[in-house]
């Protein structure tokens, strides 16, 4: 079963003996899977045994589930003591014990082993179980099949799983469940007509899809990229941070508005472009696309793009079989070239023979010859050699650039649009596509691909073939300016509108009528919003959307018309004309909520850190927010494969689950960061990650750590979190029941002191033993959510002066407290406490009292409202009347 013979020292039984028998599958293993088993360059060291002989001591391996420590490991050299081993892996198993709560003993067995014998056994018993000589072990030995019967992977499971439910609450409880029904629960705040129709009008300037909008686009609001006014914010910094080898091994374009690396290639006088491939890299969303037009309609020279014939293919729509791939892009040749002349009638017989006059020709030449030219036979056989012709797709497209380019003395230029949208493997076949064009036909193939591909396989097949000086790369322009340029070209749109009018539905049902110009204002207001808070909102706009400013003009526009931007405010900015500037909170809220009146993690851009599933065997309220903190803490070291930022999934596994998860709860943890973006893979899918795939931490990734330090966000993120007690989560749908209230600041810190002293007490209690298997801890780092405290305590004082924020625990309900009268009317009288709050006594709460105009007098409480910032009062008694007299027995009844 084991080569002894090959068994010389002591790694040689950890590697060969010990490591096979714990990591195989039955019959011959304990399927143990790998994330779960520490091993000695990892693993605590603890003071062992007493007296002379105490020391410093850690096992070879310590198999964990769940987070406990089940089975210790100890391997010996061939010449050393297996009883030895032995008892010290007993003795380093009662330390780990200790480390638990009484009665609560994880660690069960031990294994001790030096290459001769293997010794196994219970952690609290001298005496092993077995006593196996390895010589005379097989597949076939009862006390193998024992020993893997007794500890095999799904027997230790179901021990920690004992343990865990012990220590599990009975029952979790979210506060956004508890507010009522499904309907309730995903319940939308009322519509933002206005911003709907805003948004509308717009969608075609922010997301052009028609060849006429994508040329005003680059006729109006293209925004170039310079290479030195790039990322100077730090949001910019975090996306930039990596230098992708790219820029080593592309030329960077200077100035997109003025390509003129390109341009230079593109010369009329440079005939050596037909049959090469022409890559443009940049991040996806980057506006490769974009700069294509902008190279097409505007950036060319009319020499060279009178010279030039272009075939604008959208690979949106391609096939990624690569049986199919290839006749599919032999039609679009032919629709293009058509199109390219649009006066041209390609269905008139008199093209047609121009069309094919080639093959015509050597018809004519050959076989053609034995007919009598214009005979029916003749005829026949003519419109049978064109029928084959057009019949075969690529005999086809080879005809039409033939007409529609070459023999007018032009380029076909073939820009594959929207390759970038794709995972990398189907970049690739698309490479391999380009690169069929260009051995095919007499073109130029330009085709956009992203960096990540580029960077990560530009060694490889087929990227390898790329010529160096036919590589640019292109960056994003500045959030801020691409989204200045488009409003300012939407308001260009508004103002030709005329004497349009439009009609909007306010929330009370009054119909208004306003100008199509009025909706100007409105985008002014928004923009102004946006960035009177910049370090906040373009900063999370950026960050989520990454490098892709389609998908931060998308997010743009939803932030238009979200429902959480009222009738007050649509009517603020337009008696403002555009000047009104949203408060900060309701920007934060527009951005996480969208039009959501309940924060919900799966449907928001922004996601729940402290999320875990009321099903795990122990909840995993830290998975994600560690996840990105590992990846976070590696951003710019290489991993295995040399790429920076990049780490195997499984190495972070191995990190991770000695803290207390699960490998599924890992596994499952990750594909949700993955498809939210905040990590990204080396393959760029975004479904779900194999064990040895690459990732690393994406720039939403960031802004999600950042978000820990967002009292928002914590409010938010407390609707949507399990508490363990329902008493907790009532205390939650009490303050976010009532539209007014659910936003207040003050439910804002309620809610969010609420979740993170949760989140507090779990870390300590739940992972406080979990947490000291490994001897250099990453746990209290990767777990360290300080940040949230700090923001809350920050928050607070910076409302000190505010004496109605904490004044409902300031004075409870039943407290009686002395105030001084400032004003008396008929319905009651105005009381001032001495903390400067003043509250309302009504006459029907006299209780036979009658208080004067500068008395001091004693009132009970009987509610606080901090949010409507009203309280409920009655008079207990008169103390000193408005003369300063002091009043003795004046008590109301």
């Amino acid at each position: 079963m084991w080569d002894l013979e090959s068994v010389e020292n002591e790694s040689d039984v950890e590697q060969k003996i010990i490591w096979p028998l714990l990591t195989e599958a039955r019959p011959s293993g304990l399927g143990i899977p790998q994330s779960t088993i520490l091993t000695k360059v990892n693993i605590r060291r603890l003071i062992i045994d007493k007296g002379v002989h105490q020391k410093s001591y850690f096992p070879d391996y310590l198999v964990t589930s769940l987070g406990y420590p089940v089975v210790v490991v100890e391997a010996k050299h061939p010449k050393e003591s297996v009883a030895e081993g032995y008892r010290q892996a007993r003795l380093y198993a009662a330390e780990l014990n200790a480390m638990f709560p009484h009665g609560v003993l994880p660690t069960k067995y031990v294994i001790a082993s030096n290459g001769i014998d293997f010794w196994y056994g219970h952690a609290d018993h001298a005496e092993p179980l077995q006593k196996l000589s390895l010589k005379e072990v097989t597949l076939y030995t009862p006390g193998l099949a024992e020993f893997i019967e007794m500890l095999h992977w799904s027997n230790l499971e179901k021990i920690t799983s004992v343990l865990a439910q012990q220590q599990r609450p009975t029952a979790f409880f979210k506060p956004r469940r508890l507010v009522g029904g499904k309907g309730r629960q995903n319940e939308e705040v009322q519509s933002n007509s206005f911003g709907a129709t805003v948004a509308a009008s717009i969608s075609h300037i922010f997301n052009p899809e028609t060849v006429r909008d994508r040329k005003s686009i680059v006729n109006h609001a293209y925004i170039a990229s310079q290479r030195r006014t790039r990322y100077v914010d730090p949001i910019d910094k975090v996306i930039r941070a990596a230098k992708p080898p790219s820029e080593l091994k592309a030329k960077v374009l200077e100035d997109t508005s003025n390509p003129k690396e390109i341009i230079e290639k593109l010369s009329p006088d440079n005939e050596e472009l037909e049959h090469k491939v022409l890559l443009i890299v940049g991040s996806v969303g980057s506006g490769k696309t974009t700069f294509l037009d902008h190279l097409q309609y505007v950036a060319l020279p009319s020499d060279i793009r009178k010279s030039t014939v272009w075939c604008r293919i959208n690979m949106n729509n391609a096939p990624v079989s690569p049986l199919e791939i290839y006749d599919w892009l032999r039609k679009m040749i032919i629709n293009s070239c058509q199109e390219s002349l649009p006066d041209i009638d390609f269905d008139s017989l008199d093209v047609i023979m121009k069309l094919y006059g080639s093959e015509i020709s050597k018809f004519k030449k050959g076989v053609g010859g034995l007919y009598q030219e214009g005979s029916e036979v003749y005829n026949v056989k003519l419109a049978e050699l064109i029928q084959g012709i057009q019949n075969d797709h690529h005999k086809n497209a080879m005809s039409h650039i033939r007409y529609c380019c070459v023999s007018r003395g032009k380029l076909c230029i073939i820009a594959l649009d929207n390759c970038d949208k794709k995972t990398r493997d189907e970049q690739l076949l698309m490479f391999e596509a380009a690169q069929w064009l260009q051995k095919e036909f007499r073109c130029l193939v330009m085709m956009p691909l992203r960096d990540e591909t580029f960077d990560n396989h530009r060694d490889e097949p087929p990227l390898d073939t790329a010529l160096k000086d036919m590589v640019f790369r292109i960056e994003p322009p500045l959030f801020q300016h691409v989204l200045t340029k488009r409003v300012q070209l939407s308001l260009m749109d508004f103002g030709q509108g005329g004497n349009d009018q439009f009609s909007l539905k306010l929330s009370n049902g009054i119909d208004v009528k306003y100008p199509k110009s009025e909706q100007a204002y409105y985008l002014s207001s928004i923009i102004k919003s946006l960035f009177e808070h910049d370090r906040f909102a373009r900063r999370m706009i950026v960050g989520l959307a990454g490098r892709n400013m389609r998908k931060a003009l998308e997010i743009f526009l939803e932030f238009c018309s979200s429902g959480y931007i009222g009738d007050n405010e649509v009517f603020k900015i337009r008696q403002s004309e555009g000047q009104y500037v949203l408060p900060f909170h309701q920007v934060a809220t527009v951005i996480m909520r969208m039009n959501r009146r309940y924060y919900d993690s799966d449907s928001s851009y922004v996601k729940n850190l402290f999320s875990t599933n009321s099903e795990d065997p122990i909840p995993s309220y830290f998975a994600r927010f560690m996840i990105l903190k590992w990846l976070r803490e590696r951003f710019n070291s290489s991993g295995t494969s040399g790429l920076k930022g990049y780490h195997p999934k499984s190495e972070m596994k191995k990190s991770l689950v000695p803290f207390g998860f699960t490998p599924d709860v890992i596994d499952r943890e990750m594909n949700y960061l993955l498809s939210g973006q905040c990590i990204i893979a080396e393959h760029l899918r975004t479904d779900s990650l194999e064990e040895e795939d690459l990732v690393r931490l994406g720039p939403a990734g960031f802004v999600h750590l950042d978000m820990i330090a967002n009292i928002n966000y914590l409010a938010a993120v407390a609707e949507d979190t399990f508490f363990d007690e329902r008493i907790q989560a009532e205390r939650v749908v009490h303050r976010i029941r009532e539209t007014d209230s659910q936003l207040h600041v003050k439910t804002a810190i309620m809610n969010a002191d609420e979740v993170v002293t949760y989140l507090e007490n779990v870390r300590s209690q739940h992972f406080g033993s979990h947490s000291q298997l490994t001897d250099e801890n990453e746990f209290d780092y990767l777990s360290d959510f300080s940040e949230a405290r700090a923001t809350l305590s920050r928050v607070l004082e910076s409302h000190s002066d505010d004496p109605w924020l904490n004044a409902d625990k300031e004075l409870p309900r039943g407290s009686v407290h002395q105030v001084s009268v400032t004003n008396v009317l008929d319905y009651g009288a105005f009381v001032e406490f001495e903390n400067g709050l003043v509250g309302l006594v009504h006459v029907s709460k006299y209780s036979g009292l009658t208080p004067s105009l500068g008395a001091i007098v004693e009132v009970e409480i009987n509610w606080v409202d901090v949010i409507q910032r009203k309280m409920g009062l009655r008079l207990k008694s008169i103390v000193e009347d408005d003369a300063g007299d002091r009043v003795l027995g004046l008590h109301g009844g």
